[in-house]
């Protein structure tokens, strides 16, 4: 009994090294002074034996048929029109995990520039006795605090993971919910498949720019200020990209996203982490 529990285990983890995508629903609310508007977004964790990447199908979705769109036009005309309604989703920074070590990356973009902001704080989980099911899993409880927010997470050991959505990770088990104390941030796991291939999810290749969260406040305190620097005109291998408006007009079309962004980052108060700017 005890060889075939082991035979068991050993299959279990071969099964659990194969690239899987854990598919979760996020519901979070983006701005605290309008409660009612919940937005929800499918999320992504997908892992191989040397890590994971967290991202949103969305934003990855549509950046994926906007590069295809753009080279169309590059091909045929020889500039780039990037109309305000390519860009879907509301998720547009990813997360990376590295295994065995589990170093955390903040992968984001502001304005024309991507970033790669490391970030080495420790989530010290509290593990409770409390066990639940959740969807087809036997999970086990466990809180922290983390970022400004006090998180409850459940854990499954039948998924032999130490990780999870965002950049949470440490639990002996994945973590197939969690959510904070005031219900702003909620995520649940609603499926697993195998997936094939490497993790990449750069859609558009960007390189990116290293740099430390504290480093990162004060570069995106300056683009707060002035969100629409180094976009209003651009040159890309040689293309004038430009931006335009449904209409296609790009006179006023500066203006506009100026107006856009700003009011985006004003109602954008309720982060899911409160005490850095992510």
């Amino acid at each position: 009994m005890k060889k075939l529990l082991l035979l068991f285990t050993f299959f279990g983890i071969l099964t659990m090294a194969q690239n899987k995508r854990f598919i979760y629903e996020y519901k979070f609310i983006s701005d605290s002074t309008n409660v009612e508007d919940v937005k929800t977004e499918m999320m992504f964790l997908d892992t191989s034996k040397d890590g994971s990447k967290y991202y949103s199908y969305t934003v990855f979705n549509s950046d994926s048929l906007m590069k295809i769109d753009l080279e169309k036009q590059l091909a045929a005309t020889g500039s780039i029109n990037i109309r305000s309604d390519m860009q879907k989703g509301n998720v547009r920074y990813s997360v990376t995990k590295t295994y065995p070590d589990y170093k955390v990356n903040l992968h984001r973009r502001l304005s024309m520039d991507a970033y790669n902001i490391s970030d080495d704080r420790k989530i010290n989980w509290k593990i409770l006795s409390d066990k639940e099911k959740i969807g087809e899993w036997n999970a086990q409880k466990a809180e922290a605090d983390f970022a400004g927010r006090h998180w409850i997470a459940w854990f499954s050991t039948e998924i032999p993971i130490q990780d999870g959505p965002y950049k949470f990770q440490g639990l002996p088990g994945l973590i197939v919910k969690i959510e904070d104390k005031t219900g702003s941030h909620r995520l649940e796991l609603k499926g697993i498949k195998n997936i094939k291939g490497d993790l990449n999810i750069n859609v558009f290749e960007a390189k990116e720019i290293a740099i430390n969260s504290k480093q990162f406040q004060k570069v995106i305190k300056e683009y707060e200020n002035d969100p629409t620097k180094g976009i209003k005109q651009m040159q890309m291998g040689g293309a004038t990209i430009v931006m335009t408006g449904k209409d296609g007009n790009s006179s006023k079309v500066a203006k506009e996203q100026e107006e856009r962004l700003k009011n985006q980052i004003k109602k954008d108060n309720n982060k899911i982490e409160l005490d850095i700017v992510n």
